[in-house]
């Protein structure tokens, strides 16, 4: 009755895990049918025998699920891992790469006036005393 997938690179999708179950609570409905049969009887027998053999292939069923489930969760943290490692070198990149081009940011429009301020004071000093030498 498997339809699950199997092996460590397929992870059933939640539809063909919703068949499996499917299937599988059909086969109980017919075998609780059988099973419930007021008579002893052979195929009642092998109802219960069938159940029992029913159960066992789902819990192995769960089992595989949960093994998957547990490796793609690992491979998931894994990477996780991996992509904040790489997050963490470009953070560390754009610093140092901020650091070396501050160098080259235009000045400030505050550091611009107080240096054409000072411009203009040299100049206006400079001219005053010419005038004073000429004289």
């Amino acid at each position: 009755m498997s339809i699950l997938p199997t092996g460590p690179q397929r992870f059933p999708t939640v539809q063909e895990v919703d068949t499996w179950l499917l299937a599988a609570q059909e086969r109980r409905a017919q075998l609780h049918f059988h099973a419930a049969s007021p008579l002893e009887s052979d195929e009642r027998q092998e109802a219960f025998t069938a159940m029992s053999d029913l159960l066992l292939e789902a819990f192995e069923e769960v089992r595989v699920v949960s093994e998957s489930t547990r490796e793609r969760s690992h491979g998931v943290r894994g990477e996780a891992v991996d992509l904040r490692t790489h997050a963490a070198q470009l953070m560390e990149r754009g610093v140092t790469l901020m650091a070396r081009l501050a160098q080259y940011a235009p000045p400030s429009p505050e550091t611009i006036q107080d240096t054409e301020s000072r411009m203009l004071e040299i100049f206006k000093n400079g001219s005053r005393r010419k005038d004073e030498r000429e004289q």
